[in-house]
């Protein structure tokens, strides 16, 4: 009686509080808050470990290398690692730098901590071969002692969009004049020469490392990085608080700065290709729960995919309109498991995200680093589409299936007679025992007869012998609810 009763009232959309009415185990409900507190404690846990605390004195040096492209990670990476040498005592901070340059805001924030800095930085250009080019002379520059390896080259850092092509003109020359200014105040305070530092900005220029030297762009060439210690040993600065240090540092033990591995994590968030596909990731689980409910895991994987294309879009510089219609293409494919559009709304969705993804990337203004590879965006447009047909697809079919519970779903079903039929008798439906009636025009059958339900009528079954044709029309569909005892007395 139970599994029966049950059974109602699943097929009534009953629920007796003993079924989750999910259709799953009440365990697999938890699985998001697990995966959530794993994800908070990993992050916790990473954080902590990433810049441990360092045993430094002040006869230590730290050491940091910049030896990639110049943007919101590295800045982050550099400008902790400037907080870091503060913090533990270090004689002086040595960064390393061999860059193609980068992003001008993100230079802009290095250059900043380095001008504002309490600790003596010393720059240094290496290994032999290595530039310190575009926004990395400024990185360079900004520093109270600059130095370079033999055959290393430093300068070229007229601003250009980040596909390479110039920029118009009337914006050039604002962000030139912006650049001019602030290499002349740099020079200026560190007593370097200022017109050929400054005709990197206006005229490209680049220089080796002995030119720098000998010309007073920079304080020295140094051949490793103990000899760099050894030359800038007894050399008098200046920091920005008025502090004036004479540095030790040629017998100093070096400290080396790493990356942790929410660095590289943040480096790898940051990437416009990883940023698109976490952005996928977040459509397809989003899309597939809200048309599957239930399923929870695409779900948890989406939200958390969307978190982090968040958290890595808020460093960058994209045109948020972008955004807009990415968004607006994971509405039209709920839309369209929603209403009756055929996949029309589908196609438009692709079309949204296609034209969003490349506006929201590859249109950010000059300087604004990497973009968004096209073929990705078309391929994965491309897949986003096929499974968007595909579900609709699948739910067309199931919208046009005939019901198969519930009362409408007893209709056209086959029973068996129990007894004769004249025209009312009993038969068995579902293993139950059922009143019914025999619709003309067959007058009566004999017990075992096969019968098809025609129409349910409270708890009296209408019936025609199996192989006739069911009327095209005439069906009544009648919902009704009762106890199991009125069930037995019928």
């Amino acid at each position: 009686m139970y599994s029966r009763q049950a059974s109602r009232r699943r097929g009534r959309g009953e629920n007796d509080g003993t079924v989750d009415p999910l259709g799953k185990p009440w365990i697999f409900r938890c699985v998001p808050i697990v995966l959530i507190a794993l994800v908070l404690a990993m992050v916790v846990s990473f954080v902590g470990a990433s810049h441990p605390a360092s045993a430094a004195s002040n006869q230590t040096v730290d050491v940091v290398a910049l030896n990639r492209e110049i943007n919101a990670s590295s800045q982050s990476f550099i400008t902790h690692a400037i907080s870091t040498a503060e913090s533990d005592g270090a004689q002086a901070l040595v960064i390393e730098i061999n860059t193609p340059g980068g992003s001008i805001s993100a230079m802009q924030a290095i250059t900043s901590a380095e001008l504002n800095s309490t600790v003596p930085i010393i720059t240094y250009v290496t290994p032999a071969g290595a530039y310190g080019a575009s926004a990395g002379a400024f990185v360079t520059l900004a520093a109270p002692l600059a130095a370079m390896a033999p055959s290393t080259t430093l300068g070229a850092s007229s601003p250009v969009n980040s596909d390479g092509s110039n920029i118009d003109s009337t914006l050039d020359a604002k962000i030139k004049s912006v650049l001019v200014t602030s290499m002349t105040n740099m020079q200026q305070r560190y007593g370097r020469n200022v017109p050929l530092a400054v005709a990197m900005v206006t005229r490209a220029a680049s220089y080796g490392d002995q030119q720098a030297s000998s010309n007073g762009i920079t304080n020295f060439t140094a051949t490793n990085l103990n000899n760099l210690l050894t030359q800038a040993d007894g050399k008098s600065v200046t920091l920005a608080n008025g502090r004036q240090i004479t540095l030790q540092t040629a017998d100093a033990s070096v400290h080396q700065i790493s990356e942790g591995l929410v660095d590289n994590l943040y480096s790898l968030l940051i990437d416009p290709n990883v940023l698109f596909l976490l952005f996928i990731i977040a459509i397809i689980g989003i899309y597939v729960e809200i048309s599957h409910p239930g399923l929870i895991l695409p779900g948890v994987a989406g939200s958390i995919s969307l978190l982090l294309f968040l958290f890595g879009a808020g460093s960058l510089s994209p045109n948020w309109a972008g955004l807009a219609l990415m968004g607006l293409a994971l509405v039209l494919l709920i839309l369209d498991i929603r209403l009756t559009t055929h996949g029309v709304l589908t196609i438009g969705a692709v079309i949204s995200l296609t034209v969003g993804s490349l506006l929201f990337f590859n249109s950010g203004g000059p300087y604004h680093g990497g973009q968004v590879n096209p073929v990705v965006v078309y391929i994965m447009s491309g897949l986003i589409g096929c499974l968007g047909l595909y579900v609709v697809t699948v739910v067309i079919r199931t919208r046009r299936a005939p019901v198969n519970n519930g009362t409408e779903g007893m209709i056209g079903a086959k029973v068996t007679a129990i007894t004769p039929l004249a025209p009312e008798g009993r038969v068995s439906f579902g293993g139950e025992n059922w009143a019914a009636v025999l619709e003309p025009p067959t007058i009566s059958v004999d017990a075992g007869s096969e019968l098809r339900i025609l129409a349910v009528e409270g708890l009296r079954l209408h019936v025609q012998l199996a192989n006739s044709t069911l009327p095209p029309v005439n069906r009544r569909y009648i919902e009704f609810q009762y106890p199991e005892a009125d069930r037995k007395n019928s």
